[in-house]
C-alpha cells in the first residue's frame, strides 16, 4: 500500500512540474437562487425561496483539456418558508367568567400568512474536475458546505377562537371578553440555528473571455490572466436538519381573558411537525472568476531522468 502511494504521489509531483501544467489563482464571486427542500407533514409548499451571494478563493491545475478545481470560500443565503395556515387547540379549558363560569371550551388559535425566514453564513470548499475547450468550459464534483452561523426567525397573524362545543353550545368566534382576538402579528425574534455539515453534488458550465492559440488541438488561451462566466448547479445529498421538540406555537398553560399573554412562535425547522423531515440545500446561479496564470515550472528533469533510466532498463 505505501508503494502505492508513493507512486501516486511520485505521478502528481512530476504531473505538476511539467511544463504541460497551467496553473492558476481563481478569484470568483457568485449570485444564487438559495432554496430549502423538505417534506414537512401539513405544509403545503415543499421547498423554500430565496438568495444568496459569495467569494471564493482557489487553485486551478490545467494540463490539455483536462482541469482540476480547488477552493474555499463563505456563501451567505437568505430563504423563506411559506409556512401558510396552520392551527393550535388549547383543550379544555374552564370558563372563569361571573355569568358563563363552569363551562368547558377549546381554544382554537388560527395561524395564517406564516413566514419562517433562515440567514445561513457557510464555508464551501469545492473539489472540481472537468475540461476546456475554444471558449467553453465544464466542471463537475462535490462540495462541502459547513453552516458557521445561522439564524431563523418567524412571523404570523393569529386570531383566537372559543370553541364550546364539549358543553353543548354554539361554536362563538369572537368574544373579546373572553379573551378570543382577531388579527394579532406575532413575530420570533432572530434565534441561532444548528445545520448539520452538507456534502453537495456541484456541477458548472461556461464561457471564457479569451483568446486562444490556435494549432494547439485544445486552444490554449493566450493571455496568462483572464474572465470565465458560468452557470453553476448545486444539490445538498444529505440531511440538515437538527430534529427539534417545539411546538409550531407556544401557548400559555391555561386559559386567561388575555388570550395574547404567553404566545411565542417558533421557526417550523425546530419544531416536533419537522422532527423527522429531510431538509437538503439547493442552488442555481451565475459565478464569475478571473484566473491568474502563476509562473510555469521549467522542463522535468526528474521525470526525463527517471524516463532514460527505466527505458535503459528496458534495453
Amino acid at each position: 500500500m505505501k508503494r502505492v502511494f508513493a507512486a501516486l504521489f511520485s505521478l502528481l509531483l512530476c504531473l505538476s512540474l511539467s511544463a504541460q501544467v497551467k496553473n492558476y489563482i481563481t478569484l470568483s464571486g457568485q449570485i444564487e437562487e438559495a432554496s430549502y427542500l423538505y417534506n414537512i407533514p401539513d405544509i403545503d409548499s415543499k421547498i423554500s425561496g430565496g438568495a444568496g451571494l459569495g467569494l471564493n478563493v482557489g487553485y486551478e491545475m490545467r494540463y490539455g483539456a483536462f482541469l482540476l478545481d480547488v477552493a474555499a470560500g463563505l456563501n451567505l443565503t437568505h430563504s423563506i418558508v411559506n409556512v401558510g395556515a396552520m392551527n393550535q387547540v388549547l383543550e379544555n379549558q374552564v370558563d372563569d367568567d361571573p355569568i358563563s363560569g363552569g363551562d368547558i371550551f377549546n381554544y382554537i388559535y388560527n395561524q395564517t400568512g406564516r413566514k419562517d425566514s433562515y440567514t445561513n453564513l457557510s464555508l464551501q470548499v469545492p473539489v472540481m474536475i472537468g475540461a476546456a475547450a475554444k471558449h467553453f468550459y465544464f466542471l463537475a464534483g462535490v462540495k462541502l458546505d459547513m453552516s458557521l452561523l445561522a439564524r431563523a426567525s418567524a412571523r404570523a397573524v393569529i386570531d383566537a377562537e372559543l370553541d364550546y362545543s364539549p358543553s353543548g353550545l354554539d361554536h362563538t368566534p369572537v368574544m373579546p371578553n373572553h379573551g378570543s382576538f382577531n388579527n394579532y402579528q406575532v413575530r420570533q425574534d432572530p434565534v441561532k440555528v444548528e445545520f448539520k455539515p452538507q456534502i453537495m453534488a456541484s456541477a458548472e458550465i461556461g464561457y471564457r473571455f479569451v483568446e486562444t492559440a490556435s494549432g494547439t488541438g485544445w486552444d490554449v488561451p493566450k493571455e496568462k490572466n483572464y474572465w470565465r462566466l458560468g452557470l453553476f448547479f448545486d444539490y445538498g445529498l444529505l440531511n440538515m436538519n437538527k430534529p427539534g421538540d417545539n411546538e409550531n406555537i407556544t401557548l400559555p398553560k391555561s386559559y386567561s381573558a388575555d388570550g395574547m399573554q404567553d404566545i411565542t412562535i417558533n421557526h417550523i425547522f425546530s419544531t416536533k411537525l419537522a422532527a423527522d423531515s429531510r431538509v437538503n440545500n439547493m442552488m442555481i446561479g451565475l459565478k464569475a472568476t478571473y484566473l491568474f496564470q502563476l509562473p510555469q515550472k521549467k522542463a522535468c528533469t526528474v521525470c526525463r531522468d527517471a524516463y532514460r533510466a527505466h527505458s535503459g532498463r528496458r534495453r
